[in-house]
């Protein structure tokens, strides 16, 4: 329902609120909509979370703690799609404060698999602290990374927050299941007006929130189920995580420009040129179908689920963790590799394009 009322009210606020900037190197859209969705999200959660809430006792103190906890970096996002003008650092910082409240009031990351680092996180509230802000903190940001097709980042959104909640079921967390599934839920109201036509857009607040809940819900599973391996909270995100790694050793090492500088090579910027847009137009983004950003965002939907579903199968299992991220970081590469020395790969091609056997 906010989702529809941000689209039917457009015109009053689509000043402030449109993404208009359309020669952005990583704008792939090309007609302005509002990118406040993350109002819808919040929104709907915060309603399935007040009738899912009072059932369960558990889920009444904690739900709250997690609002409250992602206030600081939901607000700066919003800032930043409503002024346009708060920097990528000062949205971190604010995820980094997100991550030390969430600390503060529901604990951290205080196991990861490694005795010794277990011994120290344990044993020193500051370095787990400091640990957790990092690793919420950079989640956080990442799922903003992945967010430039229209159904790409809610719907990695989705399925990650429902591996979260199928984990959480069969460990019997219950409040963890109920708001992974109301954080799923959610998304899936905004996707309704963001897939396939991009009526509106996530933003950095529903980036940013999205992001923080996912973080902080693997978190949790992970510090309320010793059965639960430490290293699924990473395997759940990994595809953001990767994401924004791989961006900062390509900017920093491959290229030489600051790590913060946007540029149009991302992997789904990459799909969207050398798979999709080829297939209608060789030069002239305006000359193509409505569908054609949409069209982007399955061929990264697969590629998550590579990672997501040994995740979700073997999630007490270190070792297949680590080769379902293992994998994924293969196919991602291999993937990347073939697209931007303009090798791409015939099967990948849509059919149009495919039957002509056109190369380049």
């Amino acid at each position: 329902m906010v989702g529809g009322l941000i689209v039917v009210s457009e015109r009053w606020h689509g000043r402030l609120t449109g993404d208009t900037d359309m020669h952005k190197p990583q704008a792939m859209h090309a007609h302005a909509a509002p990118r406040v969705g993350g109002l819808a999200v919040v929104a709907g959660s915060l309603a399935g979370l007040l009738v899912l809430g009072p059932s369960n006792m558990t889920l009444t103190w904690l739900w709250p703690a997690l609002f409250v906890s992602a206030l600081p970096v939901f607000v700066a996002g919003l800032l930043e799609d409503i002024t346009k003008d708060i920097g990528s650092g000062k949205r971190l910082l604010a995820a980094f404060v997100s991550a030390a409240i969430a600390w503060w009031l529901l604990g951290g990351v205080s196991r990861v698999g490694l005795s010794w680092a277990d011994a120290l996180l344990s044993s020193w509230p500051i370095i787990s602290l400091l640990f957790t802000m990092v690793a919420v903190g950079g989640c956080t940001h990442a799922l903003n990374i992945i967010d430039g097709m229209n159904g790409l980042a809610g719907m990695i959104a989705t399925l990650m927050a429902v591996s979260l909640a199928l984990v959480a079921w069969q460990v019997q967390d219950m409040p963890i299941f109920l708001i992974a599934t109301a954080l799923a839920s959610a998304t899936l109201g905004f996707l309704v007006w963001n897939f396939p036509f991009g009526r509106v857009f996530l933003g950095d607040g529903g980036a940013y929130f999205v992001g923080f809940m996912l973080a902080e819900l693997a978190v949790q599973l992970v510090v309320r189920n010793p059965g639960v391996s430490p290293f699924y909270a990473l395997a759940v995100l990994f595809y953001p995580v990767f994401e924004t790694l791989f961006s900062i050793w390509r900017r920093k090492f491959k290229r030489g420009v600051p790590v913060d500088q946007p540029d149009a090579l991302h992997l789904h910027q990459l799909v969207f040129r050398r798979l999709v847009r080829i297939t209608f137009s060789r030069d002239r983004r305006h000359a193509l179908p409505a569908l054609c950003n949409a069209m982007t965002s399955p061929y990264l939907w697969v590629l998550a689920l590579i990672g997501l579903v040994p995740a979700t199968l073997w999630w007490d299992n270190a070792w297949m963790l680590c080769l379902s991220m293992g994998v994924f970081a293969g196919a991602y590469i291999w993937l990347y590799i073939r697209l931007v020395t303009w090798r791409r790969p015939r099967w990948l091609l849509l059919p149009s394009l495919g039957r002509s056997g056109r190369r380049d």
